[in-house]
């Protein structure tokens, strides 16, 4: 980030920021600004420097978010921001080859839906939208009770809640079905052109295995034949607009970033990590058109079978979860 485009930039947001109300994000953009807000701020002048001015609507977009004292479902909206800045940085530093071009929350049809990005290039287009869940509620949960359900229809929640004496985390499904409905909604249109691709990025924290057993888990993920979705006459309900979707393990980043708790691998909350930091996951849609491999690289992502993420827990489906002693704290 240069200089100017730093001065550019930090001078709207201090304006923005304060023009609100109170913020979640005041004290950092207010005081210097702190490490969390200059990643925020590097990360749109990325932006915009392959994608002109799609950077500064977004860190607009986010410096508007305010007005109600720690109101919690204020402070969710700015995650899901800090995703979409997130992944858009990532999608618009891509090798793309010249002639490329970029368009933020784009419509194919007059009035109609409108996701993030749309990549026009050369070799063809692809479409994206970036979503991430309202977890805090559920993020609570998972602290206070001992046992957790990742997915519906595995172990039945009697045989679960017979297994402790107090609650059952339950499965976060019904956001991620949401999800996969409305990137079906927003990319349908696009792709009727048929060099059309389509991209659904869901961001969440550290408990990846939460969205993977959602989608791929054999009895009744929503990306497999089993699945627990089923339209009126039965039959499973499919997203064929829906080429791939790809789970960024980051929402912990920024949590921990904007309290400014340390981070063991990363210098600042919209730090997105180096090749070699902790995978994110691929699994395939309905769709079954290709994205460019040099996409999937720069988000990192590994497909949900790669032997190599099966070696761990973490990136497998999980029947049930059982959390002994001190729970752990988000």
């Amino acid at each position: 980030m240069t200089p100017e485009e730093f001065a550019s930039l930090y001078a709207k947001a201090l304006i923005d920021i304060n023009s609100v109300g109170w913020h979640w994000f005041a004290y950092h953009f207010n005081n210097g600004p702190r490490p969390f807000a200059r990643g925020i701020l590097s990360a749109c002048a990325s932006i915009d420097r392959m994608a002109e001015g799609i950077g500064t609507e977004l860190l607009a977009e986010l410096t508007s978010i305010g007005g109600r004292d720690r109101d919690q479902r204020q402070y969710e909206q700015l995650l899901q921001k800090l995703s979409e800045i997130l992944v858009i940085e990532r999608i618009v530093n891509c090798p793309w080859p010249e002639g490329t071009t970029f368009q933020h929350e784009p419509a194919a049809i007059r009035n109609g839906p409108r996701p993030e990005l749309l990549v026009v290039s050369p070799q063809g287009r692809l479409v994206v939208e970036v979503k991430t869940p309202a977890l805090l509620a559920h993020v609570r949960a998972r602290t206070a009770n001992q046992i957790q359900v990742p997915y519906r229809g595995g172990i039945p929640l009697e045989v679960a809640r017979e297994l402790t004496e107090g609650e059952v985390t339950l499965p976060r499904d019904n956001p991620i079905l949401d999800f996969l409905r409305d990137g079906e909604r927003k990319f349908g249109a696009f792709r009727e052109d048929c060099s059309t691709s389509s991209l659904l990025v869901i961001v969440w924290d550290d408990h990846i295995y939460e969205p993977i057993s959602t989608l791929v888990n054999e009895g009744s993920g929503l990306l497999t034949p089993n699945s627990f979705a089923r339209q009126a006459d039965q039959q499973v309900e499919t997203f064929p607009n829906v080429d791939k979707v790809i789970l960024i393990r980051h929402m912990n980043y920024f949590v921990e970033g904007a309290a400014e708790r340390p981070l063991a691998d990363r210098e600042h909350g919209m730090d997105f990590g180096g090749p070699h930091a902790l995978p994110n996951v691929l699994c395939e849609g309905h769709g079954g058109r290709p994205i460019p491999q040099f996409v999937l690289d720069v988000l990192r992502a590994y497909p949900h079978d790669d032997p190599r993420l099966r070696m761990f827990a973490e990136y497998n489906p999980q029947d049930m979860i059982f959390w002994f002693g001190g729970l752990p704290q988000e």
